[in-house]
């Protein structure tokens, strides 16, 4: 799908994409197929599209698999693309906002794939969507701004390592396909993106007592990333636990009361919060 075939479609229907929507639509057949390749596509399994817009990537994943469960906010879209999904057979279209779906209907009792170009200014939203029903889902292939990717799969000990990294990798293994560049879209946005893959655990990747303490602990270390962890924790919001008790469990753990909370692994704010529960 080039360029000129979107404007295409867009002048024909009366169409212009919006940008309210975050709509850029795919515009490069080579990084269509390296997306698809990436996506390890079984023939026996339901794939979930996230926007499927003007259909770049939905006919080529329905050849690949059982069915898609297309879902498109834009019912300008939905009424463009309505007649070419039918034709398929295997596309089932949806009018809906992904972020009120209820995933484990479209899945039948099964788990789905989901896949999508989503929009950059709801992406952590759609994430956390995935996650809260992950019992019905396998893994998710999402393109993202590439920034927020790194952020999300950054590992402890790095900079860009930071609340949203715990709480994804705490559900999920998560990793940085490959980048694309801002041309290979239309419009072309104003970032470069990247295909982020989250496989979804079996279980979460550390044993906790408290999944509420555990994540308010976390944001909480962070709040603060220039100081050292020690200070915001002490801040009384935690169980209003001094810093002189703060600094005796760190010690206790084993853990630098000079570290800040990038420095710290899933497994030592696992420890943190066992020990607080």
């Amino acid at each position: 799908m080039s360029v000129n075939y979107i404007k295409k479609i867009c002048s024909e229907n009366g169409f212009k994409p919006n940008k309210r929507l975050g709509q850029n639509f795919l515009a490069d057949d080579n990084v269509r197929d390296k997306i698809l390749n990436a996506y390890s596509i079984a023939c026996d399994e339901t794939v979930m599209e996230i926007g499927p817009g003007l259909g770049a990537m939905t006919s080529s994943i329905a050849s690949r698999c059982k069915k898609v469960i297309a879902i498109e906010k834009d019912p300008k879209v939905c009424a463009i693309m309505k007649p070419v999904f039918d034709a398929a057979g295997n596309v089932f279209l949806f009018q809906d906002d992904f972020l009120k779906v209820d995933i484990s209907k479209h899945a039948d009792g099964g788990k789905v794939k989901i896949c999508g170009n989503v929009p950059y200014y709801i992406t952590t939203p759609i994430i956390e969507k995935i996650l809260e029903q992950r019992g019905s889902v396998t893994s998710a292939f999402l393109v993202v701004q590439d920034e927020l990717a790194v952020r999300i799969a950054a590992p402890p000990g790095t900079r860009a390592c930071g609340s949203i990294s715990c709480f994804i990798q705490y559900f999920a293994a998560v990793k940085k396909v490959f980048k694309i560049k801002k041309g290979c879209f239309y419009p072309k946005p104003q970032v470069e993106s990247c295909l982020l893959r989250l496989d979804i655990l079996d279980e979460p990747r550390v044993k906790v007592k408290d999944e509420e303490l555990f994540f308010r602990i976390i944001r909480r270390a962070f709040s603060e990333r220039r100081k050292m962890m020690l200070n915001p924790l002490s801040s009384g919001d935690i169980k209003g636990l001094s810093k002189s008790e703060w600094t005796s469990i760190l010690t206790e753990l084993e853990i630098s009361t000079s570290s800040r909370a990038e420095d710290l692994s899933l497994e030592e704010f696992a420890r943190i919060s066992n020990k607080l529960s």
